[in-house]
């Protein structure tokens, strides 16, 4: 009886080690989950997240880890987005997803909507998700994907795709405006 139980408790122990290293690592902000594999993701994408002439938006915040930067970055880019649209939902809650390539966004999206697309990221309103590639991310592709977002959240209810494109695309020419 003790062998089973203790050979119970080792197939356990590893069970629960081998579901931890699968496991992906989520950072919260005041609006958004960020979903990462691997920590080398978080700083590429911190490192490519440049907000240039906008860095005075952060002299208030203060910055120890990475993770503190990217947090502070994402917020105050969806307050300036908000900003930008004079559109400001009630309760914006959504989860970026860093994937590392093209590759991988492109099959996220053809797992979710059975097309092919030649995309580096893309917001998906069912799951309230953008999903973007670590490899091709910048400030324009960030900024453009939180528009869709935000209009999302404002409306409420589906809009047209079109007035999403024009809208993001206004986003994204008049962000460092």
């Amino acid at each position: 009886m003790q062998h089973l139980i203790l050979r119970l408790i080792l197939i356990l122990i590893f069970l629960f080690s081998l579901s931890s290293n699968l496991s992906c690592i989520e950072i919260r902000t005041r609006y958004t989950t960020i979903i990462f594999d691997d920590d080398k993701y978080l700083t590429r994408f911190n490192k490519e997240i440049r907000l240039g002439s906008l860095s005075y938006l952060l002299r208030d915040k203060k910055s120890i880890t990475v993770e503190d930067e990217v947090k502070n970055k994402l917020d105050v880019i969806i307050d300036r987005v908000q900003d930008i649209l004079s559109m400001y939902p009630k309760e914006v809650s959504f989860k970026i997803v860093l994937l590392p390539s093209s590759d991988d966004v492109q099959n996220t999206f053809k797992n979710k909507y059975k097309k092919d697309v030649d995309y580096i990221a893309f917001y998906s309103p069912k799951d309230k998700t953008i999903y973007i590639s670590i490899k091709d991310v910048n400030l324009s592709v960030l900024v453009h994907e939180i528009a869709h977002v935000i209009v999302d959240f404002y409306y409420g209810i589906p809009t047209p795709s079109k007035i999403h494109e024009v809208l993001a695309h206004y986003v994204e020419t008049h962000f460092s405006d």
